[in-house]
């Protein structure tokens, strides 16, 4: 990896957007969701359509945050989530958009409002008509229980995860956030993306038609490599422990 190109693309720039993938998160004992030993080879994904209209693909939803929600409470963020931190924190404009629901960038003390979480998290449950925000306990307790799911308590109307769903539509504002970001930054970094799940992987082609520069650092190559500025591939993890030893950000 070089090291110094990746810290001169930096300092190079006035504002960075950073778009992380399931890559970063490898680390921290999550494999991707999509892998060979992902958490759709275990959990059977239930698409939204089956949601909507099915009380026991419903139930079996619920239970699959159950079980991953148990898994993302015994695991911990790593180097290169404080690396987006360290990155972050060096211009007041860096963004962050992740693909990645696990809540890990926030474990990290990644503020909110730096966040753009455009498939959503599995730490929490909304309405799907009213949009209102819920905590996960009380769903987990019917289920544990075997008793009805609750409806919304303000508009009856069902609640899910607040992740995308297979099949279920993006946050228009969330996705129009996010082209904002990767249109006005002077850098886009991608850490951990495959950069094949669409719109997402769209952004680095809207960072390069506005003139921004693109950095990848990703385990294995992306359609764009040959695109970007630097390319680096390989551990997310190590990428981070020799810049954060360094102490060049600080």
């Amino acid at each position: 990896m070089d090291i110094d190109a990746f810290i001169d693309e930096i300092k190079k720039a006035t504002s960075i957007s950073i778009l992380t993938g399931a890559g970063i998160s490898t680390a921290s004992g999550i494999p991707d969701f999509r892998g060979d030993d992902g958490f759709w080879k275990t959990n059977k994904p239930i698409y939204f359509k089956e949601f909507i209209h099915s009380e026991k693909k419903r139930i079996e939803s619920w239970k699959n945050n159950i079980a991953l929600t148990k898994k993302l409470s015994e695991i911990t963020f790593n180097t290169g989530h404080t690396l987006v931190n360290k990155i972050l924190s060096l211009y007041r404009d860096n963004i962050l958009i992740t693909q990645n629901i696990d809540g890990l960038h926030h474990k990290a003390g990644t503020k909110t409002e730096k966040i753009i979480e455009i498939h959503g998290t599995a730490l929490r449950a909304n309405c799907l008509e009213c949009k209102k925000i819920f905590e996960l306990q009380r769903f987990h307790t019917a289920i544990k229980f075997n008793k009805p799911v609750p409806d919304c308590d303000a508009c009856s109307g069902l609640v899910k995860v607040a992740t995308i769903s297979f099949g279920q539509s993006m946050d228009p504002l969330k996705m129009q956030k996010a082209v904002h970001a990767v249109s006005q930054t002077d850098l886009l970094i991608v850490l951990g993306s495959s950069l094949v799940v669409q719109p997402v992987a769209g952004l680095p082609r809207i960072a390069l038609e506005n003139g921004k520069r693109l950095v990848i650092c990703n385990k294995e190559p992306t359609p764009f490599d040959i695109h970007a500025n630097l390319v680096m591939n390989g551990n997310i993890e190590d990428l981070a422990n020799k810049i954060l030893l360094s102490h060049v950000l600080d």
